[in-house]
C-alpha cells in the first residue's frame, strides 16, 4: 500500500512537471494602419518551429515552452516584430505595414521584382499621389512624377488624354506612346477616361531594355504598368471618399483691342463698315464692352464620389468599387460624366491559385472643337470677335457682325458635340504549384479590352456649318460608332529556387494578342425642324439633294510571342537578369514579320560588400551599380491609305478603294502599294546608373545615363513618279535620344512630430537624326528632320525687326545678312519643338495631423510656333479684333518699334511668332488634416481625412497664350488650356 501511495504522488508529480514546461498563450494581431484583425500572420516561437497563424479575426492560441522568452510576428506587407512573453498569457499586437518595402517592388505585369536587384530602369509613382488628382484622365496625372517621363496635357477638356513620352520621341512616322498594361491587359491611352484612377494600387514606369524587353515589340516605347487594388484578409473594411471643387479658365497673356481701340484703329486703316456709320451710331458702339470670354466661358464644377469595400480570409480576398466623376469644363457645354465600377477577387486552395479582376466604364463627354483656326469653332471667336459686338439684339435675335464674323454664341447653342462611351478591361487567372515540385508553378492570363463608342455631331440650320454648301444649307446630324476588341492571352511556366547563397527565377511564356476593330458611320442633311436626333432629317431624294453620306471600315490584327526570362541573384548583392524574346506580327511581309529581341542586364550592391562592413548603415545605407543593354521592336504607327482608323493594320500591302467614279460608274483604285519587305522598327538600348542611400535615408536617389538608337526606322521614301505615288513608308534611317536622369529624395527636416521631405526628378535629353536613308532632311511646312539634328526642328526665317525709315520687316538671309526681302530659301533651324529638360518638385510638410504637399512641374529649352499670333497680328484681318501689339505699328519714318506697317504682306514663316515655351507649373498643392485614431474609435471610424487641394494653380512662363503647355510645338489656334481647379474632399473609412 505504502509503494503504491508513492507510485502515485510521483507519477502526479511527473504531470506537474511537464505541464510546468508549456503554458498557452493567445492573443490578436491587428493592422497599426486602421486597426482592422490580420488573418493568416505568423506567430513563432522565437528559436523553435513552433508556430500557429491567427484567424479570420486575427486570433491565434499558441502552446509555448516554458523557458520561451520571445515570440515572432510576421506577415506579408507589415514589419516583423519580437515581443517578450514574460509572464504574460495573453498578448496583443498591432503590425505596421512596411511601407518602404511596398515601394521597392517593381511590378511588370508578368510579375514584380525587388527594386534592390532590378538591373533595368523603373520609377514607382505612389497611387495614393494621384488616387484624389480631380482630373477626368489618369495620364494627365503623371506629369512631374517621374524621371524620363514626359506628360504635356492635349487639352483641358474634361476626359482629354494626355501625350506621354520616355525617354523622347524615338520614331518620325511610327508611334511614340508609352505601352500601358493594367492588371496584365493591355489598353489604348485615349480611354483613360473611362477608368477610376481610385482603384490604382501601383504604377511602375519601366524605361530601358531591362525593364521593357519582356514586352517586346510592344514596349519600344517604355511601359507604363498599373496594378489595381486588391482585397486583404481580415474583417472588412468600408471606405468613402468624395471631392467637390470648381475650375476656372486661366488669365490671357495674348492681350486684344478693347473698344475705343479697335474702333479707333479700324477708323484709321479704312475699308470696314464702321466707315458706314454715322457718328452718334459709333459713339453707341464705344459704349459696348463685351467680354466674349464671360459669354463662353463658364465656372467648371466637379463632383466626385467613390465607395469600395474590400476584406476576405485566408483563402479568399475581395476588393469591389464604384464610382461617380462629374465635370463641367471651362468652356461652356463641355464636360464629363463616368461612371465605373470595379470587382477584384482571388482565391488560394492549396496548390491553386486563381482570381478575377474586371471593370466597367461608361462615360457621356461633351465637347467642343480646339487645335484649328476655323471661323466656327468659339475658342477662335474670344480672339477675333470684336469687343464692340453684342451676342444677341435688343429683340432677342442673334446679332449678325460687321465683320462677317460668325457670332460665337450662335454657334455654341446651334452646335452641339458628344461621345458616349462604354470601356470594358477585365482578366482572369489559374495559377497551380506543382505538388512534387514546389519550385514549379503554371499560370495562364487572358483578358479583354472592350470599348464601344457612339459619337454626335449636330449642325442646325442657323450655324455656319450647317448653312455652308456641304451641308446643303440646311444643317446636318453626323453620327459615329466604332468598337474595338484587343483580346491578350498569356500562359507561361514559372521556376522559382532558393539554395544557399543562390537565388534563381525562370519563366517560360507563350502571349497572344489579338485586336478587332469595326467603325460605321452616317451623315444625314435637311434638319428643318426642331428634333436634333435621326427623326429630323429629310429624307434624301435626286430633287431635294438631301442624299445621305454613309462610311464603314474594319479591320483585324495579331501578335504572336515567345519569350523567356531569368533573374539570377547570389549573396543577395550580385544579380543578372536576361531576356529572349520572338514576336511575329500580321502587320508586316511574310518575309519580314518575326522579329527577336533581347537583353541582358546586372547589378551589383557595393554597400553590402565585406570591404564596407564597417561602414556605419546609418552613414551608407545603399550604394548599387547596375547596367543593361537590349532591342526592342515597334510595330504601330502607320496610318495606311485605306482610312484613318485601323492605325498600321494594313501598311505592307496593297490597298484598293471603292470611291472611283469613272463615266458614273464606280470603280476600284490602287490607293497604296504593296511593301512586302517592311519589317520591325528596332531600338538598341543602354542603361547605366547608380543608386545611393546616406545618412540613414536622409539622402537617397539616383542617376542614370541612357542611350538609345532607333534602327530600320518607318519613313516615307521617295519613290518614282512613274509609280503615281510620290513615296512609300519603308524601314530606313536613325535616330538617337541620349540623355541623364536624376532623382533625389531628401528629408530635410525631422524634429519631433514636424517633418519636412522633398523628392526632385530631373531629366535632360539629346534627340539627334543620324540616318534619312540617304536623304539629308525631310522638311514639312515650319518643320525640318535633318541629319544632325533633332527631331522636329523649327525650320524659319529670322525676323530680327523693322526698318526704322520706312516700316519695312527686316530678315537675317542664309549668310547672316540683314534684308527687306523675305525667301523661303532664307530658312534656318531655330531651337527644337519638344523640351530637352523637365521634371518636377514635390514638397511635403506634415505636423501631427496636418499634411502639406506641394509639386511643382516643369518644362524648359523648347521653342512654340505660336499660329493663334498670326490670326490676330496680321493687319489685312483688321475687321475682326486684332492684337493690342498692332497699336505700336510703324507709321512714321524714324519709329522704333518691332511691329511693321500695315500695308507690308506680312510673312508668317518667321521666327516672330516663335516663342519661348518655358514654364514652371504650381501643379498640385494640397493641405490635409488626419483625425487621431483614439478620438476616432469611439465612433467605430478606423480613418477621416479632410483636404483641400489645387490643379494648375500658378504658371511662371512669357508664352503669349492661355497655356505654354502644348503638344507638338505649334499652337494652331482654339486652345482649350489646362483646367485651374480647386476642390474640396473627405476620405471616409470603417
Amino acid at each position: 500500500m505504502r509503494r503504491l501511495l508513492l507510485t502515485g504522488i510521483f507519477s502526479l508529480f511527473l504531470i506537474h512537471c511537464l505541464f510546468a514546461q508549456e503554458r498557452t498563450v493567445s492573443g490578436t494581431v491587428t493592422s497599426g494602419e486602421d486597426k482592422s484583425p490580420l488573418v493568416g500572420v505568423n506567430v513563432v516561437v522565437k528559436g523553435t518551429n513552433t508556430g500557429v497563424i491567427t484567424d479570420v479575426e486575427g486570433k491565434y492560441r499558441l502552446s509555448v515552452p516554458a523557458n520561451a522568452t520571445t515570440l515572432v510576428f510576421s506577415f506579408v506587407g507589415f514589419v516583423s516584430q519580437e515581443v517578450a512573453i514574460g509572464n504574460r498569457t495573453t498578448v496583443d499586437i498591432a503590425l505596421e505595414p512596411d511601407t518602404k518595402t511596398l515601394q521597392e517592388v517593381i511590378v511588370t505585369g508578368y510579375g514584380q521584382q525587388e527594386k534592390k536587384a532590378l538591373a533595368g530602369s523603373a520609377a514607382i509613382v505612389k497611387a495614393e499621389v494621384i488616387r484624389a488628382v480631380p482630373l477626368g484622365s489618369f495620364d494627365q496625372m503623371l506629369q512631374g512624377q517621374a524621371p524620363g517621363l514626359l506628360v504635356q496635357a492635349n487639352s483641358g477638356q474634361p476626359g482629354a488624354p494626355a501625350a506621354v513620352r520616355i525617354r523622347g520621341i524615338g520614331s518620325i512616322n511610327g508611334t511614340n506612346e508609352p505601352l500601358y498594361v493594367v492588371d496584365g491587359v493591355q489598353i489604348s491611352a485615349q480611354n483613360f477616361a473611362t477608368l477610376n484612377p481610385a482603384d490604382f494600387e501601383s504604377v511602375n514606369v519601366l524605361k530601358d531594355a531591362a525593364a521593357t524587353s519582356i514586352y517586346g515589340s510592344r514596349g519600344s516605347n517604355g511601359v507604363i504598368v498599373i496594378t489595381t487594388r486588391r482585397g486583404k484578409a481580415g474583417n472588412a473594411k468600408i471606405e468613402y471618399s468624395g471631392q467637390y471643387g470648381m475650375s476656372f479658365f486661366p488669365p490671357n497673356r495674348l492681350e486684344l483691342m478693347n473698344t475705343n481701340e479697335k474702333i479707333d484703329y479700324e477708323l484709321r486703316q479704312g475699308g470696314t463698315e464702321l466707315e458706314n456709320l454715322s457718328p452718334a451710331q459709333i459713339a453707341e458702339l464705344r459704349t459696348i464692352q463685351t467680354d466674349w470670354q464671360k459669354e463662353l466661358f463658364d465656372v467648371g464644377r466637379t463632383h466626385q464620389h467613390q465607395i469600395n469595400a474590400s476584406g476576405g480570409n485566408e483563402k479568399t480576398v475581395f476588393y469591389v468599387s464604384a464610382n461617380l466623376f462629374q465635370q463641367t469644363g471651362t468652356v461652356k457645354f463641355t464636360g464629363l460624366d463616368r461612371y465605373t465600377g470595379r470587382m477584384n477577387l482571388e482565391h488560394n486552395s492549396n496548390n491553386l491559385r486563381f482570381g478575377l479582376n474586371a471593370t466597367g466604364g461608361y462615360s457621356k463627354y461633351k465637347n467642343t472643337t480646339e487645335a484649328n483656326a476655323g471661323i466656327a469653332s468659339p475658342l477662335n471667336a474670344i480672339r477675333w470677335a470684336n469687343p464692340y459686338e453684342k451676342p444677341f439684339t435688343a429683340t432677342g435675335a442673334y446679332s449678325q457682325f460687321l465683320s462677317g464674323q460668325p457670332n460665337p454664341v450662335q454657334e455654341m447653342l446651334e452646335t452641339s458635340r458628344g461621345t458616349n462611351e462604354f470601356k470594358g478591361v477585365g482578366n482572369v487567372f489559374i495559377e497551380y504549384t506543382l505538388p512534387f515540385l514546389k519550385e514549379v508553378s503554371v499560370r495562364t492570363t487572358w483578358g479583354v479590352d472592350y470599348e464601344n463608342q457612339e459619337s454626335t455631331t449636330f449642325f442646325s440650320r442657323r450655324s455656319v456649318v450647317g448653312q455652308s454648301a456641304a451641308n446643303r444649307r440646311n444643317g446636318s446630324l453626323n453620327r459615329n460608332f466604332f468598337r474595338n476588341t484587343r483580346w491578350t492571352g498569356t500562359t507561361s511556366v514559372n521556376y522559382s529556387k532558393t539554395f544557399g547563397d543562390h537565388n534563381l527565377n525562370v519563366g517560360l511564356f507563350q502571349e497572344v494578342v489579338r485586336n478587332r476593330f469595326a467603325t460605321f458611320g452616317f451623315t444625314g442633311f435637311g434638319l428643318t425642324g426642331n428634333l436634333e436626333n435621326e427623326a429630323g432629317i429629310t429624307q434624301g431624294s435626286p430633287t431635294n439633294n438631301f442624299i445621305p453620306v454613309v462610311r464603314g471600315n474594319a479591320s483585324e490584327s495579331a501578335l504572336v510571342s515567345y519569350f523567356l526570362s531569368a533573374n539570377y541573384g547570389f549573396k543577395d548583392r550580385y544579380f543578372i537578369s536576361a531576356s529572349v524574346r520572338r514576336d511575329g506580327s500580321s502587320r508586316f511581309g511574310a518575309d519580314k514579320r518575326w522579329g527577336n529581341f533581347w537583353s541582358l542586364g546586372g547589378s551589383w550592391v557595393i554597400s553590402d560588400e565585406a570591404f564596407l562592413a564597417n561602414v556605419d548603415k546609418k552613414t551608407l545605407s545603399l550604394l548599387k551599380l547596375k547596367a543593361s543593354y537590349g532591342t526592342v521592336g515597334s510595330q504601330a504607327g502607320f496610318t495606311s491609305a485605306f482610312g484613318s482608323f485601323g492605325i498600321g493594320d494594313f501598311a505592307s500591302r496593297e490597298l484598293f478603294s471603292a470611291a472611283a467614279v469613272y463615266d458614273g460608274v464606280a470603280g476600284l483604285t490602287l490607293v497604296q502599294l504593296a511593301n512586302p519587305d517592311l519589317g520591325w522598327e528596332q531600338k538598341n538600348m543602354f542603361n547605366a546608373g547608380i543608386e545611393f542611400g546616406l545618412f540613414n535615408d536622409r539622402l537617397s536617389g539616383g542617376i542614370e545615363f541612357y542611350n538609345n538608337e532607333t534602327t530600320n526606322m518607318f519613313l516615307p521614301v521617295q519613290l518614282s513618279r512613274t509609280t503615281g505615288f510620290t513615296n512609300q513608308n519603308r524601314n530606313a534611317g536613325k535616330m538617337r535620344n541620349r540623355g541623364i536622369e536624376i532623382s533625389l529624395n531628401t528629408v530635410n527636416i525631422k524634429a519631433g512630430d514636424f517633418k519636412w521631405s522633398t523628392n526632385l526628378n530631373f531629366t535632360l535629353n539629346r534627340n539627334k537624326i543620324t540616318d534619312l536613308a540617304g536623304e539629308q532632311q525631310i522638311i514639312s511646312g515650319t518643320i525640318i528632320n535633318k541629319v544632325g539634328h533633332p527631331v522636329n526642328s523649327n525650320f524659319l526665317v529670322e525676323y530680327v525687326g523693322v526698318n526704322p525709315q520706312n516700316g519695312n520687316s527686316l530678315y537675317s538671309n542664309i549668310n547672316g545678312e540683314i534684308t527687306e526681302n523675305y525667301s523661303p530659301n532664307d530658312r534656318k533651324i531655330f531651337g527644337v519643338r519638344d523640351a530637352p529638360y523637365f521634371g518636377g518638385i514635390t514638397n511635403t510638410f506634415t505636423f501631427k495631423g496636418f499634411e502639406l504637399n506641394f509639386l511643382w512641374n516643369y518644362v524648359l529649352g523648347n521653342k512654340v510656333y505660336n499660329n493663334d499670333r498670326t490670326n490676330v497680328e496680321d493687319p489685312t484681318y483688321f475687321a475682326d479684333n486684332i492684337s493690342r501689339a498692332l497699336l505700336r505699328e510703324w507709321q512714321k519714318p524714324g519709329d522704333i518699334t518691332d511691329i511693321p506697317r500695315p500695308t507690308q504682306e506680312m510673312q508668317r514663316g518667321t521666327t516672330r511668332f516663335l516663342e519661348k515655351g518655358d514654364f514652371w507649373r504650381l501643379r498640385n498643392i494640397i493641405l490635409a488634416y488626419n483625425f487621431p485614431s483614439q478620438l476616432l474609435s469611439k465612433a467605430k471610424i478606423s480613418g477621416l481625412r479632410l483636404f483641400v487641394q489645387g490643379q494648375n494653380v500658378f504658371t511662371i512662363t512669357e508664352f503669349q497664350g492661355f497655356d505654354p503647355e502644348i503638344t507638338g510645338g505649334v499652337l494652331t489656334g482654339a486652345q482649350y488650356p489646362a483646367l485651374r481647379t480647386v476642390t474640396f474632399g473627405v476620405n471616409l473609412s470603417f
